[in-house]
């Protein structure tokens, strides 16, 4: 069994290979400041353990069955605006400020926007009411849990030639998931690690307080299928492997 707890700080996740996409794909409220946040790879918590049986069965030809598990946090997150707050002309990186409370930021859809957007933070996104008067930091957040197991089953034969062998193996990564389909999936945020709240739109003259559009409509946690390269690699779903090996 093992556990490894991972604390890494980031400025910028360096995504791309041009310094303007690696420019706006950092996390800020205020443009061009430097802030350290949670790295964006860095998997906080992880719990590994790992159990095998064998035994003679047939002759000396030895019968194997192990099973590895494996525990970890989600990948973080940050909490954004759908559009441009700062002026950096980048929509996907702009940390969201929560509201204090009623009558902190004005709605311009008045009273009945204001408590649909309370109401939603209740019940979608407690982690915020922490971070309420303040802008939520970057990747202060995390997606779900996931659990996984893979189950590998081998078989000794015998070979040709005296003092050989032979093994057949079966190996079935993420087994939780060929038992049930919900099982052992990975969920995230996408490739931005991001969730859109509401719009920015603007600051009132008189009071000097943001406005906010908050329509309902949110990000939230998708089954992850690739590894962030836009390539569906299956991540999520069991796959299996038969292999047979020679051995003198």
């Amino acid at each position: 069994m093992g556990y490894t707890h991972t604390d890494a700080t980031e400025f910028s996740p360096a995504t791309s290979s041009q310094n303007s996409s690696n420019w706006n794909n950092s996390l800020v409220f205020n443009t061009n400041e430097p802030v350290g946040y949670n790295s964006r790879y860095a998997i906080r918590d992880r719990v590994t353990a790992a159990l095998t049986w064998q035994k003679d069965l047939f002759g000396d030809n030895t019968t194997s069955v192990g099973v590895f598990y494996e525990g970890r946090s989600g990948r973080p997150f940050s909490y954004i605006y759908y559009n441009d707050i700062n002026g950096d002309s980048a929509s996907t990186n702009d940390l969201f400020y929560v509201p204090a409370g009623p009558g902190d930021v004005l709605w311009t859809g008045g009273a009945e926007m204001e408590q649909a957007f309370f109401d939603w933070m209740a019940e979608s996104a407690p982690e915020l009411n922490a971070y309420r008067g303040q802008v939520a930091p970057a990747n202060e957040f995390r997606a779900g849990w996931t659990n996984t197991f893979d189950v590998r089953i081998s078989q000794e034969i015998p070979a040709f030639f005296e003092g050989h062998k032979a093994e057949i193996a079966l190996d079935i990564m993420n087994f939780g998931n060929l038992l049930n389909e919900d099982w052992g999936q990975i969920r995230d945020y996408g490739f931005y690690s991001t969730r859109r709240v509401a719009n920015y739109a603007g600051i009132d003259p008189a009071t000097g307080k943001y406005i906010y559009n908050f329509t309902g409509s949110t990000d939230n946690e998708g089954i992850q299928e690739t590894n962030g390269d836009g390539h569906n690699t299956g991540v999520s779903r069991w796959s299996a492997m038969l292999t047979f090996r020679y051995k003198f």
